[in-house]
């Protein structure tokens, strides 16, 4: 506005100035000198409409955010891990392989513990760490045998080659026997040794009828039958593998 005041009081200034030289209406006019063209183009410029300069604030144009965000500490489950273990349950052989076709290592008594290395699901068979064992490792059968650890880990072996194993040898019985009279009874207890080293079972045959199927290792059979005064009865026992079988002596009595 002060501006606007001075430039206001400039022109009414030159205004009289001009009106002082101004002819009379019957005088020449002559053409306006350099000066008054000038202080024409001053007062043309000073009534001109100013121009304010609009400054335009540019809005930044919206980036994507390319930063990675910063994660936070995740935890890291760590699975525990123990040794794959096995205790003997009741006394068994550890043979060269997964099976009774195999020859026997070593018998294992009941609670003895041993690293397991390996395993044979298909006939529930676990290899293990034996210092009997000449190569090392034996095979446990898995019926009577509780496993512990990290027993799930151990990997898959697969057996070594059955070899021809021999018939197993014979049995060589003894027997004890009661008898009840009064009932026509026998009661019949048969003990041997277990002298054979690749057995699959035992047989126990009476008249020549197998009665009774043993596991291997076994050392007794016990029963009680009828048996009226003056008649005979007959034992066998009978050892046998996947080769073949072998019978001990007949063992006849009577009551």
């Amino acid at each position: 506005m002060k501006f606007q005041r001075h430039a206001l009081a400039g022109i009414v200034l030159i205004a009289s100035m001009l009106a002082c030289n101004l002819p009379s209406s019957a005088e020449q006019v002559p053409p306006p000198s350099d000066a008054q063209t000038a202080a024409a183009l001053t007062v043309e410029a000073l009534m001109a409409p100013s121009v304010t300069a609009t400054i335009h604030q540019e809005t930044p144009t919206s980036q994507p955010n390319t930063s990675t965000p910063t994660v936070g500490p995740t935890g890291t489950i760590t699975p525990t891990y123990s040794v794959p273990m096995l205790q003997v349950l009741q006394q068994t052989n550890c043979r060269k392989g997964p099976g009774q076709d195999y020859e026997v290592v070593y018998t294992y008594l009941p609670w003895k513990e041993l690293e397991i290395v390996g395993a044979y699901p298909e006939d529930n068979y676990w290899l293990v760490k034996s210092p009997e064992s000449p190569t090392g490792t034996c095979w446990l059968w898995g019926e009577y045998v509780k496993v512990s650890g990290s027993y799930w880990v151990v990997s898959s072996v697969t057996p070594p080659p059955t070899a021809t194993i021999p018939p197993p040898q014979a049995p060589a019985p003894k027997w004890e026997y009661f008898c009840s009279y009064a009932n026509n009874q026998i009661e019949v207890q048969l003990n041997w040794v277990d002298v054979a080293t690749n057995e699959t079972g035992y047989r126990i045959i009476r008249n020549g009828q197998v009665v009774a199927e043993l596991a291997a290792d076994s050392t007794s059979y016990t029963e009680t039958i009828e048996l009226k005064a003056g008649e005979k009865t007959t034992y066998e026992v009978e050892v046998f593998n996947s080769t073949g079988a072998k019978r001990s002596s007949p063992i006849s009595f009577n009551c």
